[in-house]
């Protein structure tokens, strides 16, 4: 037998495994109690039996990227977020502010960096937490080397169970 096809073996055992015991999900985000049924992976649970799966992809910029983000409920696709390049679908707009003159590069409504999100609250909305901007040291290599004066930059928008956004993306910062 060959190297490949040992590799390729011991592959497939795990993945049987990883299927047996429900693992291969992200830590933390989720579990099959929650959503009924094992989600697509990675996800993110929101609580009500509701979740955000998504692909990530690299960014071209040394990182990765949250893409083809999709809300679900249970099983039941609702809407999706993002397209497959990150590009925010019915982008529901921003609230201006001092934010925008810490931008390095020009503003579009896609993911590039990292993006979170907060559990549905009492009032029915979740959160989406979107870094447009990561701070300089993203840039650094192991050494310190490349750092930049970037200023971190994230936005906020609330969606409803529907995966509509019912707020504009704004800044915590008041300005």
């Amino acid at each position: 037998m060959r190297l490949f096809d040992l590799f390729s073996e011991k592959r497939k055992r795990e993945e049987k495994t990883e299927k047996k015991e429900g693992k291969g999900m992200a830590s933390g985000t989720g579990n099959r109690e929650e959503t009924g049924n094992l989600p697509p992976r990675p996800f993110y649970s929101l609580g009500k039996g509701c979740y955000l799966a998504y692909e990530q992809k690299p960014n071209g910029l040394g990182g990765y990227r949250d893409v083809n983000v999709r809300l679900y409920e249970g099983e039941r696709l609702v809407r999706a977020l993002t397209d497959e390049n990150g590009q925010f679908l019915d982008f529901p707009g921003i609230e201006h502010g001092s934010w925008e003159q810490h931008l390095t590069r020009p503003f579009e409504p896609v993911t590039r960096f990292a993006v979170s999100y907060n559990r549905f609250k009492e009032d029915g909305l979740a959160e989406l937490v979107w870094m447009v901007q990561p701070d300089g040291r993203y840039w650094e290599d192991e050494d310190g080397f490349g750092g930049e004066n970037d200023v971190e930059v994230e936005l906020y928008a609330k969606f409803d169970e529907n995966g509509q956004f019912v707020t504009p993306f704004r800044s915590r910062d008041k300005g």
